[in-house]
């Protein structure tokens, strides 16, 4: 475990060199329809999703061992979760020996669920850098495959390596929301330069082998007239239907949509939850082998089934499981492997700690 945590922190630092400098020109559409469909505070019902607890986030922590292995375990909740370090991810400032490429804060990552590790890096201080920033692609079964004596040997190579690619500069929004659409093979993020309710909203995909946008939609959502907040960060299901979540006073509100070749729809689903899990709203992932959607603030995952979300909705508070933490870590993203296993993006140092069990 230790070996392979310091194979990718070095195998990135190398990769840097086989990074794409050139951007090709992403197709751009503009919707002109309104992209939600409209509805009314009658039509919405209250779920008290007791299970959940709330999580004050504080002054953020560092990892214990920012070369080895870490273990993050739940402390309360009505399921269980313990998560060890499974990649190291690298800490270099100055990627491609250019400062731009700063490495030390991932944002969000995508798992496609076969043998690559999609990594959004937001240099939020670096100069010129404000809502910019750059995905990293780890291919997994290559940095297996490589012993720690061979990529250290090559440090002072300067032909790169393949087991890492690192994409252009790109306005990238916050970004958070860098996710995988399993069953249409792509990349989707939102390109959010506010967090505040903006009168229109843009979500770009995310080309898989140039690591930057090839395609962006941009359209409205108000409902009745009033602005309705885009995302933040994003999902996919199984399906190819589209995630996301926003707090609204203290309610929680899920929205469900699809993205096509050049329009979006989403949908309000009909359901508030009475508690947030956190300070933060951090992430969102679909775990497809149990069919549920986990919420992600930082010390705090809370899921429920996503198909109790269609319709009117069904959930009820027993539906929900919730997991509390005392990490006092950063956390950034939630994907799931094949069989279930969640894969937890945290910073500080930036890793990526997998589940010991599946879910």
């Amino acid at each position: 475990m230790k070996s392979r945590s310091i194979i990718l922190t070095i195998a990135a630092s190398l990769g840097v060199l086989a990074a794409t400098i050139t951007t090709a020109q992403a197709a751009s559409y503009k919707q002109s329809s309104n992209a939600i469909t409209q509805y009314t505070g009658n039509s919405l019902r209250t779920v008290n999703n007791t299970a959940t607890g709330f999580v004050k986030a504080g002054a953020y922590q560092f990892a214990k061992d920012p070369n080895g292995t870490n273990t993050i375990s739940s402390v309360g909740g009505n399921q269980k979760w313990t998560l060890k370090t499974k990649y190291q991810l690298p800490t270099t400032h100055a990627a491609k020996g250019n400062a731009k490429y700063d490495m030390t804060n991932p944002q969000s990552f995508a798992y496609d669920g076969g043998h690559n590790l999609y990594v959004l890096y937001q240099p939020h201080y670096t100069p010129g850098m404000t809502n910019k920033g750059f995905v990293a692609r780890f291919d997994m079964n290559k940095l297996n495959k490589m012993s720690y004596a061979k990529t250290q040997a090559a440090m002072d190579s300067k032909s790169g390596n393949s087991a890492v690619k690192i994409g252009g500069i790109f306005t990238t929004g916050h970004g958070q929301s860098l996710a995988y659409d399993k069953k249409h093979k792509s990349l989707y993020m939102w390109r959010d330069l506010t967090m505040k309710a903006t009168r229109t909203s843009t979500l770009q995909r995310i080309s898989t082998s140039s690591l930057t946008p090839n395609k962006a939609i941009t359209f409205h959502m108000t409902n009745h007239g009033v602005n309705v907040p885009g995302g933040h960060e994003l999902t996919f299901d199984h399906s190819g239907n589209a995630y996301y979540w926003t707090v609204s006073g203290s309610k929680v509100k899920v929205y469900k949509g699809t993205i096509g070749t050049k329009t979006v729809h989403f949908r309000l689903t009909k359901q508030l939850f009475t508690r947030r899990p956190g300070t933060h709203e951090q992430a969102i992932g679909y775990n497809a082998h149990n069919g549920r959607l986990y919420l992600v603030a930082d010390d705090s995952i809370t899921s429920f089934p996503a198909k109790k979300l269609n319709g009117n909705g069904s959930l009820k508070s027993s539906d929900f499981k919730y997991s509390k933490f005392n990490s006092h870590r950063e956390f950034e993203a939630l994907a799931f492997d094949n069989a279930g296993h969640g894969l937890l993006l945290s910073n500080r140092n930036p890793e990526v700690l997998r589940s010991t069990s599946a879910y």
